[in-house]
């Protein structure tokens, strides 16, 4: 028997092998938040382009400013210039000959201009004032609208917080119409700000 191996000694039954902690079942991975979900490009779906300025769609605008028109309507508008300007021949040539419509038509337009209405001879609307500070709240067509209608009473000042303006223009009736005239040239190329000197808001 020499050739029996001895009999193994105490210890010699360690725990049985290949029996660890079981691996690779860590926690699932490619389970993070769905990549590639962004919102839809621009003009995809009908949508329309956003204006981060105003919160409002892009609007394609014309080449005619809407400031030099409304200017030309409130001084030459009774010969048509306004009219003439915006690519409206005919209109122009209307106006002109009846003098403004003696003088209903020229006020219509103003009001219209004041609220951005008329458009061009290609039928888009004019580029409003680009001047930009601040956040824009206030409409800035119904401040002009007021100031075309109700200038001379400050309630243009009194739209943009400014009380105390708001109140020396009523008492002077606009200025004798100077101060009036003044706001409505400021408000229609945006340079007249509100209360806290922010510009007006163009639709």
């Amino acid at each position: 028997m020499a050739n029996q191996p001895p009999p193994p000694g105490p210890g010699g039954y360690g725990p049985p092998g290949g029996y660890g902690a079981p691996g690779g079942y860590g926690p699932p991975g490619g389970y993070g938040p769905p990549g590639g979900y962004g919102p839809p490009p621009a003009g995809s779906f009908g949508q329309r382009p956003y204006n981060p300025v105003y919160g409002t769609s892009i609007v394609k605008y014309s080449e005619k400013s809407r400031s030099t028109a409304f200017l030309l309507s409130l001084f030459l508008g009774g010969f048509g210039v306004d009219r003439f300007y915006c690519g409206h021949v005919l209109l122009g040539v209307l106006k002109l000959l009846t003098f403004g419509g003696v003088g209903l038509w020229w006020a219509i337009d103003l009001i219209l201009q004041a609220l951005g209405a008329v458009k061009d001879s290609e039928g888009l609307p004019l580029a409003p004032p680009q001047v930009l500070e601040g956040t824009p709240t206030i409409n800035g067509n119904h401040v002009l609208l007021a100031s075309v209608l109700a200038g001379s009473y400050g309630v243009d000042r009194f739209m943009l917080g400014q009380t105390g303006l708001g109140v020396l223009k009523l008492l002077t009736l606009g200025g004798c119409g100077i101060w009036h005239t003044i706001d409505m040239i400021l408000l229609a190329t945006g340079n007249l700000r509100d209360s806290r000197g922010n510009s007006l808001r163009w639709e």
